[in-house]
């Protein structure tokens, strides 16, 4: 019984996803269908795509919360590119992930250069990236992209509902699950969120390490930014407003903790994908948009306060152990 009890722990945001698979299924007979389950898949795509970066921020103890509008702005920068330069679209696409690392770099930058917390630095940021995308657009929605732009996010392959984005979104989860379990990146990562002064004092240099996380971050934005923008057909400086609080939240179901340290890149999946099936089982049940936020909310506050518990009984239990040692 303890195996098991250690197991669900372990996965509890797999243990979630079933169980909230299940309730759907009784609620909606057209939820548990591959149609069903693949859309949500591809919407959720560039999602997901974005939080093997942010995820990687959050596991060295760090919080942004400028990936919404980052991804907006990419998303315009790269809808002018392909409406007004007539460069080739392979070209507009490294520019447009190029920026993003940029852009992820800049955070960086700044929260050494400030000494500030990456989520004080990341706020000012978003309003920032939020004034610029509004100016760059006048308000505007930008359309009339091409084709064969639009097919990155649209095109199918092997099933009707299987679309590109998601064959991209499964090799980023496997290439970003190996470079955190086996690589020194990785381990430098959980260092950074176990304990930076002590990473430090081991040699590492925290401020590559950081940057190089920045970058990484940067890149996979840039790679939702152009998801989601080929998706919509369109680009507007809101598109992916409100993006880093389903980010945010999924992360932390996933097992991630606020203060960084450890985490794996298949339960943050699970824990975006949680998300997902909740937008999508509720909207098959007839709630509304409204009913769904209430239901994210209630989950990020839920999940943070039991991750707020688990980090008291650790430190209580550490103490106890402190005790019986001295004694």
């Amino acid at each position: 019984m303890s195996k098991v009890v250690d197991f669900c722990r372990r996965n509890l945001a797999w243990v979630l996803l079933l169980l909230i698979c299940i309730v759907f299924t009784f609620t909606s007979k057209n939820f548990l269908t591959i149609t069903n389950l693949l859309n949500i898949l591809n919407q959720n795509a560039y999602i997901i795509i974005c939080t093997y970066g942010i995820a990687l921020i959050m596991m060295s103890g760090g919080l942004d919360m400028a990936v919404g509008y980052q991804m907006s702005i990419c998303g315009v920068l790269c809808a002018l590119m392909l409406t007004r330069t007539g460069l080739p679209i392979p070209v507009i696409v490294v520019i447009t992930i190029a920026i993003s690392v940029l852009f992820g770099a800049l955070g960086t930058l700044l929260e050494q250069l400030l000494q500030l917390p990456r989520i004080f630095v990341s706020i000012g940021l978003s309003t920032v990236y939020q004034g610029v995308a509004y100016v760059i657009t006048n308000s505007k929605t930008i359309s009339g992209l091409p084709d064969v732009f639009k097919a990155i996010g649209q095109g199918t392959i092997f099933h009707p509902s299987l679309t590109y984005a998601t064959i991209l979104m499964i090799i980023g989860g496997i290439v970003m699950s190996f470079i955190m379990d086996r690589t020194y990146f990785g381990r430098y990562v959980f260092a950074l969120g176990g304990n930076e002064s002590a990473a430090r004092l081991a040699g590492i240099n925290v401020k590559r390490i950081k940057y190089a996380i920045g970058c990484v971050a940067g890149f996979f934005c840039g790679i939702g930014a152009i998801i989601l923008t080929s998706r919509v057909g369109a680009a507007a400086a809101g598109t992916a407003a409100g993006t880093e609080i389903t980010i945010m939240t999924g992360v932390l179901v996933g097992g991630v903790s606020v203060r960084g340290g450890d985490g794996k890149i298949a339960n943050c999946i699970a824990g975006v994908l949680i998300m997902g099936l909740l937008a999508n089982g509720m909207q098959l049940a007839g709630l509304n948009t409204y009913y769904q936020y209430i239901a994210k909310g209630a989950i990020m506050l839920l999940v943070m306060w039991f991750d707020a518990f688990q980090i008291k009984r650790r430190a209580i239990a550490a103490n106890k152990r402190k005790e019986e040692h001295a004694a």
